[in-house]
């Protein structure tokens, strides 16, 4: 009798050991993205992101044996910066590195060549059924002068696996599900356009006894936007203008004036050929960041001085467009 149902049972297993529904595992892995960002906030504020690594086994135990793992080698990519992985402008040669990290703070990171090694008791948290979930993060590398654009890396990763599938006398792994598999994922940002600052100075005509003694005065206004990005600056007509001419008021009184790009007679407005385009700026910094718009504004003569002395003023508004 005893001996009956032993080898009913070696019998058993063996059918189980044969079934090949249960003999291996496989892993795919999603792309990654960071959305889309400024060239400021990439090159300030750290991103992160992240995508799941998931490896499907024909059979997994409901308790983890101590051996069961899982690995995820960074073997190469297809730019890189130092031995981080580097996300690459598509249009030209800026680099954004990141760090692929086992944990969502990214501590430690994991250089090319090195692991993210997974136990089983990280595993066990991140099992449902037969699928094991893995979330790997990324997270860019701050300080880089970006232009805009999308860029993009594709990681080589070798994925290993050991994974036990069914226990037998002793706690003995009858089906070892052992293996792995290249991944290439691919992680991507969009870098927009953006401007930080715009400095420009309060202009100051001084003081006079009459509108055609004022003096014409030279300034810079100087802008600081996205890396190598083409925009136009305009300049408003101010809150006093009549008919197109820009004026200074003060109670009933007008003062025009106008502002001219450049040592030229082109006027520069808010509209059209008016416009400065940042291809014609008068420098650009060596780090493609910062232009200056050299300009002289000027009290338009053949008009009549108002009869109420004081400080004339006007407001304007510099504006820039992508």
């Amino acid at each position: 009798m005893n001996k009956g149902l032993f080898l009913f049972s070696l019998l058993l297993l063996t059918g189980l050991l044969n079934n090949p529904v249960w003999a291996a595992c496989n892993a795919t892995m999603q792309n990654a993205s960071f959305g889309s960002q400024t060239s400021f906030v990439i090159n300030s504020t750290v991103q992160t992101t992240s995508a799941n690594l998931v490896v499907t086994c024909g059979i997994v135990l409901a308790s983890l044996l101590t051996t069961d793992t899982i690995s995820a080698k960074l073997n190469s990519a297809s730019s890189s910066s130092g031995t981080q992985a580097a996300m690459k402008n598509t249009a030209n040669a800026d680099l954004e590195p990141i760090n692929m990290c086992k944990a969502s703070n990214c501590t430690p990171t994991t250089p090319i060549g090195s692991t993210i090694n997974y136990s089983s008791t990280d595993l066990i948290n991140l099992l449902g059924g037969n699928v094991f979930t893995i979330p790997i993060y990324f997270k860019t590398t701050t300080g880089q002068n970006l232009s805009a654009g999308t860029y993009n890396v594709t990681l080589n990763l070798t994925i290993n696996w050991n994974i036990c599938g069914l226990l037998g006398v002793g706690n003995v792994c009858l089906n070892q599900q052992t293996g792995s598999t290249t991944l290439s994922p691919t992680v991507t940002l969009i870098v927009t356009n953006d401007c930080s600052t715009i400095t420009a100075p309060n202009i100051d005509f001084g003081s006079a006894p009459l509108v055609n003694s004022f003096p014409n005065v030279s300034q810079t206004i100087s802008i600081t936007c996205t890396k190598g990005s083409l925009y136009n600056v305009g300049i408003n007509n101010g809150v006093n203008a009549v008919s197109n001419v820009r004026n200074m008021k003060h109670g009933s009184g007008l003062i025009s004036y106008d502002i001219y790009q450049g040592t030229t007679t082109t006027r520069w407005g808010s509209s059209g050929s008016e416009l400065w385009s940042s291809a014609n700026s008068t420098t650009v910094s060596a780090d493609q960041l910062t232009r200056t718009y050299n300009y002289v504004a000027k009290v338009l003569t053949g008009q009549t001085t108002p009869s109420q002395p004081g400080s004339y003023t006007d407001t304007l508004v510099v504006n820039v467009a992508f």
